[in-house]
């Protein structure tokens, strides 16, 4: 059966109101009343605000990136085997040919790369002593390398504190240069800066040969000579004392190829 037609209130056609759809009470206005406006947007300086707030965050999250990446390393590489990349040719011209690829040395850890290669050089025509046996006595002239990079902290304040204390130990025992050959009693004969290499290097001379000790950024090196000696005399048989020049070039060079 057909029932009656709902009756619908005057002034309101179509279809009937769906749950949901009805207007609520603020969008609804009298008859007599202007229509509701959109609603406000946000103050200007409110958006500025929260830009600026974005901003901020940002910044702060760059800067601390930053200060957790650690220190700029300078281009300095780890030492993937040291008797390789120190080619000493000065040194190799001034003692003699290189006895063999040498014994390199390297120890990567977190914080810095520590890496070292001894070598020993023969003097033209020159044969070690040997014993009835075919033994070879004493030992031939011989270059150690050294070479650590600071991947955390900074080895400025180290380095120079070192060389602070050699220095002071000289010039606090040194009577007489003239009477005295070892005048700090350690060894350590004489300390001198060297101008134009690295950050900070110093020429240390003792009884045994000399040191050329780098400070470079975050890297620290050092070359060093050593004599053969007289089996029988314990002198010295190799001059090693006019190779200083040698020693910069050599270790110029090797500053350069760890950056390659």
């Amino acid at each position: 059966m057909i029932s009656e037609p709902e009756l619908v209130p005057e002034g309101h056609f179509g279809a009937a109101e769906l749950p949901g759809q009805r207007p609520a009470a603020d969008d609804m206005v009298a008859g007599d009343q202007e229509p509701a406006g959109p609603r406000r947007a946000l103050p200007a300086w409110l958006w500025a605000l929260g830009g600026a707030v974005v901003a901020s965050a940002v910044w702060a999250a760059g800067l601390y990136v930053y200060s957790t990446a650690g220190p700029d390393l300078g281009g300095y590489r780890a030492g993937r085997n040291l008797c390789v990349d120190a080619e000493l040719k000065a040194l190799s011209a001034a003692i003699g040919e290189r006895v063999d690829q040498g014994s390199a040395w390297r120890s990567a850890h977190e914080s810095l790369d520590d890496a070292s290669c001894y070598i020993e050089m023969r003097p033209q025509g020159y044969e070690l002593p040997t014993d009835e046996d075919g033994n070879e006595l004493g030992a031939l002239p011989s270059v150690s390398v050294g070479y650590t990079l600071h991947k955390k902290t900074d080895p400025g304040p180290e380095f120079e504190g070192m060389m602070a204390a050699r220095h002071a130990a000289v010039e606090d025992t040194a009577v007489d240069d003239a009477s005295v050959d070892d005048p700090a009693g350690d060894g350590t004969t004489a300390l001198r800066r060297v101008d134009g290499l690295g950050e900070l290097a110093f020429v240390v001379r003792d009884s045994g040969g000399i040191t050329l000790e780098v400070l470079d950024g975050q890297a620290v090196l050092s070359l060093s000579t050593s004599s053969d000696w007289d089996v029988d005399t314990g002198e010295p048989l190799t001059d090693v004392n006019d190779l200083e020049p040698m020693l910069i070039e050599d270790m110029r060079a090797l500053l350069a190829r760890l950056k390659s």
